[in-house]
């Protein structure tokens, strides 16, 4: 499918200022989209498969070197492909939507801090209306941190490091872009929900991975999760003027959130339910075309 939207200012979509200073291999049919599953796929997969078959506990050496280098394929990938299409235009552009936090609106500041702690406590509130559930969230393992500074500190650089900041890179920071250049909002959210959902799946295969973090979702419940936050994390990103810090700390509490107050299995299945239900409220009032009111969405400058 050709491209839905051009940047401002240029004849093809294709052209810009960075043309002469990118590599030729970005003129290539279709590789700004699909090289990017070199390195978000190829790369973290080749890695990850060595300690699968070795059986290696993945929190322990050898197995967390492979685990490290191998999740930071989306982020290689992320930076390589910025370069590759945009050249030093498309690193530049990738770098301030990383580190400026002006381009992130107040309102969408509280969307990215209280919007998942929001819907777990509405999950919780559910199992208690309807089911009766007595005990539908426990804060035990924040509760334990809190007496604990060094663990706590510890705990949330792990969640920061092991996929907020390093994944978001890639996904939101390169890769949504072009997705929307030919598709709508919602399409390319689904293109890259699926995409990310798979990226995971090997981490179930891994010795010690999810049992480090005392939960193991099934990955068909994981994956709808994805799939469905997918659709949230663009309308964040559209309306937060491309911010990857927006899409990082968006990331961040929603681990964060998951991993230090614990649902219930009712109270996560109604966490699901009010999410996505959320999900077709954002897609009715913002619709799916922009998931944005009030103006076009900005585009790459590449």
């Amino acid at each position: 499918m050709t491209d839905r939207r051009v940047p401002p200012g240029t004849a093809t979509g294709r052209e810009s200022d960075t043309t002469t200073d990118r590599p030729a291999l970005a003129n290539r049919p279709g590789f700004d989209v699909w090289g990017f599953l070199l390195f978000s796929h190829g790369w973290t997969w080749l890695w990850w498969s060595v300690p699968i078959v070795a059986g290696w506990h993945v929190f322990r050496f050898p197995g967390i070197v492979f685990l490290i280098v191998g999740g930071v394929g989306v982020t290689i990938g992320g930076v390589v492909m910025a370069w590759q299409v945009g050249g030093r235009s498309g690193l530049v552009d990738l770098w301030r939507r990383l580190v400026d936090a002006r381009l992130i609106p107040g309102r969408w500041a509280v969307v990215v801090l209280a919007l998942w702690p929001a819907l777990a406590l509405v999950g919780a509130g559910a199992a208690i209306v309807v089911d009766g559930s007595t005990r539908p969230l426990s804060a035990a393992p924040l509760l334990g941190l809190l007496g604990e500074p060094i663990a706590l500190l510890g705990t949330l650089a792990a969640i920061f490091l092991l996929g907020p900041f390093h994944e978001e890179i890639g996904w939101r920071g390169y890769w949504l872009d072009r997705l929307q250049l030919r598709w709508s909002a919602l399409i390319a959210s689904l293109v890259l929900g699926l995409a990310w959902a798979a990226w995971h799946a090997p981490l179930f295969l891994m010795v010690g991975y999810f049992s480090s973090w005392d939960f193991a979702p099934d990955p068909a419940w994981f994956a709808f999760n994805i799939l469905v936050g997918a659709v949230l994390y663009t309308w964040l990103y559209n309306n937060t003027n491309r911010s990857v810090l927006a899409a990082i700390g968006f990331h961040f509490v929603g681990n964060a959130t998951g991993q230090l107050l614990e649902l219930s299995p009712t109270a996560d299945f109604y966490q699901t339910v009010a999410t996505t239900a959320l999900v077709l409220v954002v897609l009715l009032w913002w619709g799916p075309v922009e998931l944005r009111r009030g103006a076009d969405r900005p585009l790459p400058p590449y």
